[in-house]
């Protein structure tokens, strides 16, 4: 295995290999508080959404998953006590979800936090070549 401090350029076979094994770091390590991460993602999606984008169908478009999961996991958030429903005042047949103070509680243990301050140890030079790349990277594999 290469030096991760190596400035010799990866092939993009090495480089799918380390981002397969950041997301699996990062996915392991948000098995923690009673969540999952896919119950992480909803609390930070929800947290941070205009009232227009906080319904089921939203967050599944988001998520990139069926109306079937994403109910799933908000259900689980709702039982748990850190989503609410409320009424949709632009569309009786929908609900909005909001963050309720336990899920705002919830949400300042994020295990996200650990990746925010190892971006931040970055150089900004990096972070903005990162932010480009990942960026590029997801418009690539979602649009065909």
């Amino acid at each position: 295995m290469s030096d991760p401090g190596s400035t010799a350029r990866m092939s993009p076979a090495a480089i799918a290999d380390q981002l397969s094994r950041l997301g699996r770091t990062i996915h392991g390590q948000e098995f923690v508080l009673g969540l999952n991460p896919a119950q992480w993602m909803a609390l930070r999606y929800f947290k941070n959404r205009d009232e227009r984008e906080r319904t089921v169908m939203r967050f599944a478009e988001y998520y990139g998953s069926s109306r079937g999961t994403a109910s799933q996991t908000i259900s689980a958030l709702v039982r748990k006590g850190y989503l609410v429903r409320t009424p949709n005042p632009a569309k009786r047949s929908s609900r909005l979800l909001d963050v309720t103070a336990a899920g705002l509680q919830r949400l300042d243990q994020d295990p996200q936090g650990h990746l925010i301050l190892a971006l931040g140890r970055l150089p900004e030079e990096t972070l903005d070549s990162l932010s480009l790349g990942i960026t590029r990277l997801l418009q690539s594999l979602t649009d065909g």
